[in-house]
This record gives C-alpha cells, sequence and structure tokens, in this order.
C-alpha cells in the first residue's frame, strides 16, 4: 500500500510540474508573411526576421520560453485577447481600439503607411488618391486609413500585402497602402521597374507587442527587456541587419 502511495505522490509531482513547465511558456501568435518582420525560411517551418530577432532577445533577458502560433493577421489580436499566455508579435500597430482590447509594449519601430503605384500612375499626392481603388491587408492600419481616406468601397482587401502588389502589377488596382518596410522589402524582391513607392507617408504607424490586460506581470518583463536592450545598442543592430541603415527603430532613438 505504501509503495502505491508513492506511486500516486510521484505520479502528482510529475504531472504538477509539467503543468507548471506548460504555464511558463508562451504562446506567439503571429503572421509569418510579413517580410522582414516575421516569415516562413526555406526550410518551410522556421518563423524568421526583424520581430523573431527581437523577440529571441527579449525571451533570453525576461527568462521565458516561447512557441509560436501561426494565424491570419486579423486574428491575432483576438487571440491575444482571449488567452493571457499568449503574446501577439506580427509588426501590430499600436491604435486606440486595439489599446483597448489588449496591452502594448514600448514601440520599437515606426513603419509608417506608404503608397505603393505604377511608375506611370498619375497618382503624385495624398489628393490624388481620391476616387482610386487602393489594396491594402486586411485589419492593418493601412486598412483604416485607406478606409477613411477613399471609402470602404474603394478599398481591396487581401490578406497579405504582396497579393495586394501582384494586383496592382497586374493592374486590377490603383495603388497600395503599406508598411514602408514591408513595402520596401516587396518591391526589392519582385524587381519590377513598373512599380514604385511615393515619397509621402499616410500617417505614423509604430508597433508593439500585444499583451492581454491580465498579465501585467509579462508586459513589465517584455518593457524592461526593451529598455535594455536599448541601452545595448540592439536595435541599430537589427537595423543595420534588416534595412542597412541605423536609427529606424523607436527604440534606438
Amino acid at each position: 500500500m505504501k509503495k502505491f502511495l508513492a506511486l500516486v505522490a510521484a505520479l502528482v509531482m510529475t504531472l504538477s510540474c509539467t503543468v507548471a513547465m506548460a504555464d511558463d511558456i508562451i504562446y506567439v501568435a503571429t503572421n509569418p508573411e510579413y517580410p522582414p518582420f516575421e516569415s516562413v525560411a526555406d526550410d518551410g517551418e522556421t518563423i524568421i526576421g526583424y520581430e523573431v530577432d527581437l523577440l529571441n532577445a527579449i525571451a533570453e533577458k525576461a527568462g521565458i520560453e516561447y512557441k509560436f502560433e501561426s494565424m491570419q493577421f486579423a486574428s491575432v489580436v483576438s487571440s491575444v485577447q482571449a488567452n493571457p499566455d499568449t503574446i501577439g508579435l506580427s509588426g501590430i500597430s499600436i491604435t486606440p481600439a486595439r489599446q483597448l482590447e489588449v496591452n502594448f509594449s514600448s514601440p520599437y519601430i515606426n513603419a509608417g503607411v506608404a503608397v505603393i503605384v505604377k511608375a506611370d500612375s498619375t497618382i503624385a499626392t495624398i489628393e490624388d488618391l481620391a476616387g482610386k481603388v487602393i489594396g491594402v491587408q486586411l485589419g492593418t492600419t493601412s486598412d483604416f486609413e485607406a478606409e477613411k481616406l477613399v471609402g470602404i468601397e474603394n478599398v481591396a482587401q487581401y490578406n497579405t500585402f504582396l497579393e495586394a502588389v501582384l494586383d496592382l502589377q497586374g493592374n486590377k488596382i490603383d495603388a497600395v497602402f503599406v508598411d514602408r518596410p514591408v513595402g520596401v522589402e516587396i518591391l526589392a524582391n519582385l524587381n519590377d521597374p513598373s512599380l514604385t513607392m511615393l515619397d509621402i507617408e499616410i500617417v505614423a504607424d509604430y508597433y508593439g507587442i500585444a499583451v492581454n490586460k491580465n498579465n501585467t506581470e509579462l508586459l513589465e518583463k517584455i518593457n524592461a527587456a526593451i529598455a535594455e536592450l536599448q541601452k545595448e545598442g540592439f536595435f541599430d543592430e537589427l537595423d543595420m541587419k534588416y534595412f542597412n541603415a541605423t536609427g529606424i527603430s523607436v527604440a534606438a532613438e
């Protein structure tokens, strides 16, 4: 009987440890179709990019373990809102509406909404966009700004910015609103001289890590790590690696 009770006690302890270990894992909701911030590597599994490097550095500072959960971008914030052990890291713009649903870390970059058009387009200013069909990624700041500027009836929504740019390439829409670093990456990969990015910014666009409102302890850890990384010059290293320049990341200023 004693042996049986000891076995049961050992089993309970094992299960308790397993649960504790599971509780220490933070799940990271992301849409890995957003280079250079996050994308899937050539092996078809590994997620890489600016924000992955940032997450790895934060995790080391904060002493946390994480696991990615891939999903459509439009589901990222709601996933964080529903799960205290989930954070969102997917080029998420800090907006008043989202701040009602989740908390955000300190901002780390101003992506700025830019405009891609055909090189022979007559669009040169914000005013020229009136009545034009604008492609956006669904649920992004680009989407919201386009709807405010030209009305929802003139907004073409896509699952990714790349899909929008490809339709622009095929003359199915007139312009694309896109976060500037992502647009630069897309144009570099397509290497199509018929596409160009206008030298205008629709709106500033600050990214932050989304954290459930009931997990303020995790938010404090993330912000403390970001502050440390800033002091160490980590963000300048990220800027050089992904944008070949320094001072792009807000946290590097």
